[in-house]
């Protein structure tokens, strides 16, 4: 797994009073004293869409946000992640920040087929404990959708052969998701 430079045009750079999302989401008690014990802020840091990196988007994708949720504990409960997953209709990877280092963390999401204002999310995979500072570009992609499945498919518990690296014809995200799950 790979942290990435995002583009300056597609900053946002914005924190979000994690209130706003237990109001928002109605939090039961229990997720509310989570995000007060767990996270010191949330921070908008990037919006990758085809008006600020110049991908081309279709009609289920048309944006990725990348949020950094500022950790006070080392295993930040995915329930967490989770609960503002639910409420933000688009793609979120997040970047998990605890002390100096950062966690890749994200879900497969992708629009509810008989209900389009509705998304489904599947498991939770993270990468390991990275350099914040020890980043690269973004890789090259004609589609949105695309590079949300190369950062999916990042941090999937799967490595993939070097014969599937280099074949043209690469395995679906659905096949990565279904490997690493039974995995687990």
């Amino acid at each position: 797994m790979k942290l990435y430079k995002f583009p300056q045009q597609a900053k946002v750079d914005r924190l979000i009073p994690k209130n706003k999302f237990y109001e928002q989401g109605k939090a039961n008690s229990k997720i509310e004293q989570l995000f007060v014990n767990q996270v010191e802020n949330i921070r908008w840091a990037y919006k990758l869409a085809s008006s600020t990196i110049h991908l081309q988007d279709q009609e289920d994708l048309k944006e990725i946000q990348i949020f950094r949720v500022k950790s006070r504990v080392e295993d930040l409960d995915v329930s967490i992640l989770s609960f503002i997953d639910k409420l933000i209709l688009t793609p979120i990877i997040f970047e998990v920040v605890y002390q100096d280092k950062v966690k890749v963390v994200a879900t497969y999401k992708r629009l509810n087929q008989a209900d389009k204002t509705k998304m489904v999310i599947g498991q939770y995979y993270a990468s390991e404990w990275l350099e914040d500072h020890d980043r690269v570009e973004l890789p090259i992609y004609l589609k949105l959708a695309d590079l949300y499945e190369h950062f999916i498919a990042q941090i999937l518990p799967i490595a993939l052969s070097k014969d599937q690296e280099n074949d043209d014809e690469s395995v679906s995200i659905e096949l990565q998701l279904q490997k690493a799950q039974q995995l687990e």
